[in-house]
């Protein structure tokens, strides 16, 4: 498992800091619990946070031409379930939504518990079950031809893409979320790509007031992420015509 602290930035952060390392300290992480030396009251639930660039460099236009966000306009939120008094917290698969975008707008919801001053122990256990409403997508007409042959993988999904070009230059093929759209293909000649989720369990301790996706982007040290439960739209363009799929990933199991 994957532990990372996320407790720089904004007002709060000086005690943010404090309040992450003093849970380091005093607790162990296992593979699906989190062991605390005394036991506690806490609460289980999700907790969302949404962000759009107010202010960063523009390429282009519209929120897609942004480059990188210096100001985010920021909406947080932990919505509880059940109270929880115990020294061990487990992290029981349940479904998760990580979308976050170049310039580090996006959105998230996390499974996990909220402490009584704060601080958010949240977690992904990858647990995924890929469901397309097709399995080969076809776009173009008799000058341009692309046609897509989809596999469902464990962790995503494996593509296979035949071309035939005559006008057009290329053919793409991406994926959307609610907020963020993932190039996966691009290029002029047939081939295959694969695709894939979070696949490795990882715990995010932060709080409550700070977390957010610009701040999860940097301590992932990640570019961009579309990943987690929910409904998808897996689409291909060749020329002017565009084709899409729907695409639903279940946890597994269920």
């Amino acid at each position: 498992m994957k532990i990372i602290a996320v407790s720089r930035g904004g007002l709060f952060s000086g005690r943010v800091k404090n309040l992450v390392e003093t849970m380091l300290e005093r607790a162990e992480f296992l593979e699906n619990t989190v062991l605390l030396g005394d036991s506690i009251k806490a609460e289980y639930g999700k907790f969302t946070a949404v962000s759009s660039v107010l202010l960063g460099p523009r390429m282009g236009r519209g929120q897609s031409g942004y480059t990188s966000g210096w100001l985010f306009n920021t909406f947080r939120r932990f919505i509880p379930e059940r109270e929880v008094v115990s020294s061990e917290l487990p992290m029981t698969p349940a479904e998760y939504r990580m979308e976050i975008d170049m310039p580090g707008s996006g959105k998230l919801e996390l499974p996990g518990y909220r402490l009584h001053n704060g601080v958010l122990l949240l977690y992904i256990t990858p647990s995924y079950r890929f469901v397309f409403s097709r399995d080969v997508l076809t776009a173009g007409g008799l000058e341009d031809y692309a046609q897509l042959s989809i596999t469902p993988l464990e962790a995503g999904f494996r593509g296979r893409l035949d071309i035939q070009l005559s006008r057009a230059e290329y053919a793409e093929v991406g994926l959307r979320g609610e907020r963020v759209e993932d190039q996966i293909f691009i290029g002029d000649k047939s081939g295959e790509f694969t695709y894939e989720f979070l696949k490795e369990p990882l715990l995010i301790i932060s709080h409550e007031r700070l977390l957010d996706p610009p701040k999860l982007q940097k301590a992932l040290n990640l570019v961009s992420i579309l990943s987690g439960h929910g409904k998808f739209e897996l689409f291909m363009r060749i020329g002017k015509s565009e084709e899409n799929m729907e695409l639903s990933v279940e946890l597994d199991g269920e």
